[in-house]
């Protein structure tokens, strides 16, 4: 409750003061990562940050963290478990040692981060494979059925027969978009193989 001597415009000076501390805090729970790369990319970033005014490493921390959870998802379900495991034991000790690049005490972190992805993931594609078994199962009744139909009554038409089947494809849950790719690049090492260097840009890995 706002203090009866503060002013609402008053107030307003107190939330910055606590937006920039939750902001100071944050900060000393991220690693500092330099990233190369080339003018391409860098000026999409650039553009991105610019229009919604936010900085580069701001942009650049969030597309990382996305493109990781996608990469993450691809990864054969067997070895996502296994690499989720080694992510997340893996997580403490990097999180002790930004504390103490940082000068903190220590860094809380989530826990099981990793394993909560992979056991989502594998719980859409477990839908998804239904949803597929379900429309094929439909597709072939569908296709019997039409059959004796067409013997019954020459005046029905066989493409009455198939606007009657169901395509359930488009509401096929989209688990991963396979064709994008990551903001971030380091580069077509194919092609620049010449080039000068890119520049550097640094940038926080949430």
């Amino acid at each position: 409750m706002q203090d009866i001597d503060t002013t609402s415009t008053q107030s307003l000076i107190d939330r910055y003061y606590q937006e920039e501390k939750a902001l100071r805090e944050k900060e000393m729970t991220l690693a500092a990562l330099t990233v190369r790369l080339d003018a391409n990319d860098l000026a999409m970033l650039n553009v991105i940050a610019r229009r919604f005014r936010k900085t580069r490493d701001e942009i650049a921390q969030e597309v990382l963290s996305n493109a990781l959870v996608d990469l993450f998802a691809r990864i054969d379900a067997g070895e996502r478990k296994l690499l989720a495991r080694d992510a997340d034991d893996a997580a403490r000790a990097i999180a002790d040692e930004i504390a103490e690049e940082n000068g903190v005490r220590n860094v809380e972190i989530k826990t099981g981060v990793w394993a909560n992805h992979d056991r989502q993931i594998t719980k859409l594609e477990r839908k998804k494979a239904r949803l597929s078994a379900s429309d094929t199962s439909t597709g072939n009744t569908a296709e019997q059925d039409a059959e004796p139909s067409a013997d019954i009554s020459n005046d029905m038409e066989a493409g009455a027969q198939a606007d009657t089947v169901t395509d359930n494809a488009d509401t096929q849950e989209n688990l991963v978009s396979t064709d994008s790719s990551p903001a971030i690049s380091a580069g077509n090492e194919e092609e620049n193989t010449t080039s000068a260097p890119a520049p550097a840009l640094s940038m926080f890995a949430g």
